[in-house]
């Protein structure tokens, strides 16, 4: 019965305090403050216990902080984040893993011939969005051959040529290809309900990349 009591207290002065104004923004509070002298009496009740739980049930979820993580990118989607992370001041609150990832198929541009062609084809993916590539430069087989990700799964690399593919680039490719990579996974710690709607709406910008609370 004490813990009863105690949680209708609690609810009711939270209640008060916003009829008062003493929670929301400094401007509103003198309003909200002449505004309480006009509150008629019977407007005023107790609330019943169910929804005092509840009240204290939201002010929590309110102040609850969330670890998230973020990827893992390769090297220019990486930095096309970090971008976005830095004006947040994060400090020690922020990590970047480096995880090697064994891929087993890839998208790409067959070999261009030589390095004239390999850069007009980049000037042109770059132009419809793509600006996470590769050029291969070493000799052999894949010299002049440009890469646009690596994955592990060949569905995950069909799904990356289909989105390639709405934004006009049709003559890409997909195929089979054992090699290791290292790809840069963000955790960002103790975010609050505000920063963590930024993080959601950020991900729409990389599809197929994962958000989720740290493991």
């Amino acid at each position: 019965m004490r813990a009863l009591f105690f949680v209708l207290l609690l609810a009711n002065l939270l209640l008060f305090a916003w009829l008062a104004g003493y929670v929301g923004k400094p401007d509103e509070v003198t309003t909200k403050v002449a505004r309480l002298g006009d509150v008629a009496p019977e407007r005023l009740a107790l609330l019943t216990p169910d929804a005092a739980a509840k009240l204290v049930q939201g002010a929590k979820a309110e102040l609850k902080k969330v670890c998230l993580e973020w990827g893992s990118f390769g090297n220019t989607d990486a930095q096309r984040v970090q971008e976005l992370i830095d004006p947040l001041n994060l400090g020690t609150r922020l990590t970047l893993k480096k995880i090697e990832e064994t891929a087993g198929f890839w998208v790409f541009f067959p070999p261009q011939g030589n390095k004239a062609n390999a850069d007009k084809k980049v000037d042109e993916i770059k132009r419809l969005g793509v600006s996470d590539y590769f050029v291969v430069q070493e000799a052999g087989a894949s010299q002049w051959a440009i890469s646009l990700g690596v994955f592990k799964s060949e569905d995950a690399a069909k799904n990356y040529l289909n989105d390639l593919s709405n934004k006009g680039i049709k003559t890409a490719r997909q195929a089979a290809r054992s090699t290791a990579v290292t790809k840069t996974l963000f955790q960002m710690r103790e975010l609050d309900t505000r920063l963590v709607a930024r993080f959601e709406e950020w991900k729409k910008d990389f599809p197929n990349q994962e958000l989720k609370e740290c493991s």
